[in-house]
């Protein structure tokens, strides 16, 4: 019995496979880490209220133009938690009202207008425009929220709710 126990003994670890499960750990360090924060990876922030407007639509008899515009510059911050730049090419809006919605068109205020461009690890402030065609008897409740897709040359959406009345923090 000795014997055979003698014949099953470990050989010493070599210096090569302790580099080579150095090298493979250091890989998959990089693979399931650190990749992760190259992606684009954005977060969006409310810190002012939309204002709403009611206009008679100009494209469609018997509706009106729902406008829902910062009440101030910058109104939105968008953060960049990536360590590549990010750029924001364009975005889509929507709202839910009686059980319907609504798709909007997109725009901007004063001369903040896309593409966006975020460095790594930034953030920058955005003034944000939605349009909305509803029918004439529509009124915008007080409690209105509202979903902005942000769309990267990619394609990649990066959906927020957003609210009339900036949100208690």
């Amino acid at each position: 019995m000795d014997g055979l126990l003698a014949d099953m003994s470990l050989a010493p670890i070599s210096i090569e496979t302790i580099l080579s499960f150095f090298s493979a750990s250091l890989t998959g360090y990089f693979w399931f880490v650190k990749s992760r924060r190259e992606r684009p990876n954005l977060k969006c922030l409310q810190i002012r209220d939309f204002r709403v407007s009611l206009r008679k639509s100009q494209q469609k008899e018997g509706m009106k133009t729902f406008g829902l515009m910062q009440v101030d510059s910058g109104g939105v911050l968008i953060a960049n938690d990536s360590t590549r730049q990010t750029s924001i090419v364009k975005f889509d809006c929507s709202f839910e009202h009686n059980g319907q919605t609504h798709r909007g068109r997109w725009g901007y205020v004063d001369d903040d207008k896309p593409p966006w461009n975020i460095g790594p690890e930034s953030t920058i402030a955005m003034s944000l425009a939605c349009f909305f065609e509803v029918p004439e008897d529509f009124e915008a409740p007080e409690n209105l929220k509202f979903k902005v897709d942000f769309i990267t040359p990619t394609g990649k959406r990066f959906g927020k709710v957003f609210y009339r009345h900036t949100p208690e923090v």
